[in-house]
């Protein structure tokens, strides 16, 4: 029992490399949270441009032209996730063969 765990044996090294491995999985999975409104899941601003690779000025004229759905809450705009894969899956279109 001569053996102790200090702040250099490796034993306090692995936990502490365990720690940081918890606290970033944590927060990955947190950043991923997305509460239900109503049964539904909404999506920010951010993560439909990133979901459909747009630029905010097409997130803005797909809004006006009321092609893709969303709502305020408190002065945020939410983007309904499963009527944006609706639009998605109406408006796809299988790539042709060239022959």
């Amino acid at each position: 029992m001569d053996k102790y765990i200090g702040f250099e044996s490796e034993e306090f090294k692995e936990l502490e490399r365990q720690i940081e491995q918890a606290l970033n999985d944590t927060q990955s999975v947190r950043d991923k949270y997305r509460p239900s409104l109503a049964d539904k899941r909404y999506l920010s601003g951010e993560e439909v441009m990133e979901y459909l690779h747009i630029s905010p000025r097409t997130l803005q004229n797909l809004r006006d032209n009321r092609t893709i759905c969303y709502t305020t809450i408190g002065g945020k705009i939410l983007y309904p996730e499963n009527e944006l894969e609706q639009v998605l899956h109406q408006n796809f279109r299988s790539p042709e063969l060239p022959f």
